[in-house]
């Protein structure tokens, strides 16, 4: 099959570099930039393995990248629309970049295409969107199959799912579906374009549940000398709930999707007069977790007013470079007004941070603990799992080292201060 993959970030990326691996697949992406490096083999974003599947595909001649959609949207089989859709500070989405796609490919489409979107669109996007296009006297299928992407195994996820989701215009899509999907695994739920919708923004809006759950048992943990790690644990094995649960006590959701999907609940439920009050208690809870570091570190180095404080991590998630919604940025801005000075440490983050200038960023974890007064562990990257802890503090004004993520299995040594989520030895 030809298939054309409209947005090239990271989602984009990864769905035209599995695809390729069984159909002819053309990428296009309205920033130039993106299109240029990825010709050269330099996906706009890291993800393990990508760079060498975009590269390798390119090379068996599936894969190919282009600034001038016009020909490939005529010749294509499958219009694939993979935009990361952008939120704003409040969390709300901007469906811009899917609409002026589909509205400059409509054009040039053919009899029976079929226009698939995996990009997270409120629930009734597609219907509208499918109906606009009618509008103009051609006659296209329409798929909506929510996207799995999880940075760090991204292509794994989307390779081999525990199931994928296709809501469709038709049912008679199906085979042509099971084609542009032959060699991924997983189980087919097909659905209406509305039910597969709501699939995205109820599974996203229920982790979100869980996470900040988590926050509140952890809060309680710490005051009662029970142990959240220990206690989430057990939850998890409990076989009504799930050994993948995300109960783990850490500091919330970050990254803008699962916030994205609970405002386009509640947006929904205001629209419609429908209450939504555990929508609105897990999106305001979340909201004030963002606190917790900051009163972590004023409770153990006694006030922040001219503290160093060394971040260990910055970006989203370990195994990835992108910062765009990072929790570890959202605690260093908690900080702002406290007088405190922050210098960080991440091992795929070299350069300033634009968005923050303020922050010292340091090359060795050595560096940065240096002269800090608390090491607050943000991301958890493997390298910080295996530091020599004691050896840092040496350098350190005061041994307090704050494990956001809880990734330190045990106290890191004796002399040292640490704070786990829901956890404290002293």
């Amino acid at each position: 099959m030809n298939i054309l993959v409209i947005g090239l970030w990271h989602l984009g990326c990864v769905t035209a570099a599995c695809l390729a691996q069984k159909h002819n697949v053309i990428g296009y992406d309205p920033n130039r930039q993106i299109v240029d490096d990825l010709k050269i083999g330099k996906p706009p974003i890291y993800e393990p393995h990508l760079a060498e599947a975009i590269v390798d595909a390119a090379a068996r001649g599936s894969l190919s990248f282009t600034s001038d959609p016009s020909p490939a949207v005529r010749n294509a089989d499958v219009i694939y629309i993979t935009f990361d859709t952008p939120v704003d500070k409040d969390d709300k989405i901007d469906l811009s970049p899917v609409e002026n796609a589909l509205s400059e490919a409509t054009p040039n489409m053919r009899e029976e295409q079929l226009i698939i979107v995996s990009s997270q669109v409120p629930v009734g996007t597609c219907r509208r969107l499918h109906t606009k296009i009618s509008a103009t006297d051609k006659s296209v299928g329409f798929c909506y199959t929510p996207e799995n992407l999880r940075l760090g195994t991204a292509i794994e996820a989307f390779m081999y799912p525990e199931r994928i989701v296709f809501g469709v215009s038709k049912f008679q899509l199906q085979m042509k579906l099971e084609e542009v999907f032959e060699g991924v695994s997983g189980e087919r739920l097909y659905m209406s374009l509305e039910s597969a919708e709501m699939v995205k923004h109820a599974m996203n809006s229920y982790l979100a549940l869980m996470i900040s759950f988590s926050g509140e048992i952890s809060n309680l943990c710490e005051q009662t000398g029970a142990n959240a790690v220990q206690v989430m644990d057990a939850l998890r094995k409990e076989r009504r709930v799930s050994p993948n649960a995300p109960l783990s006590p850490g500091l919330g959701f970050g990254g803008g999707t699962l916030a994205r999907d609970l405002q386009i609940l509640r947006g929904i439920g205001k629209e419609k007069g429908i209450a939504t009050p555990m929508l609105d208690a897990t999106f305001n809870s979340n909201r004030e977790r963002m606190d917790y570091v900051r009163q972590r570190l004023s409770f153990a180095l006694g006030g922040l007013a001219g503290k160093e404080v060394a971040f260990f991590g910055l970006t989203y998630k370990p195994n990835t470079d992108t910062l765009r919604r990072s929790l570890a940025l959202d605690v260093i801005d908690s900080l702002k007004s406290s007088g405190a000075r922050v210098r960080a440490y991440d091992p795929a983050i070299k350069l300033q941070v634009l968005t923050h200038p303020e922050v010292k960023v340091c090359l060795s974890p050595s560096e940065a603990a240096a002269g800090a007064d608390a090491i607050v562990i943000t991301t958890a990257w493997d390298e910080f799992k295996s530091l020599d802890y004691s050896s840092l503090a040496l350098s350190m004004k005061q041994p307090v080292v704050i494990d956001a993520r809880n990734i330190l299995s045990e106290k890191p040594g004796s002399e040292i201060r640490y704070f786990g989520v829901g956890v404290t030895y002293g």
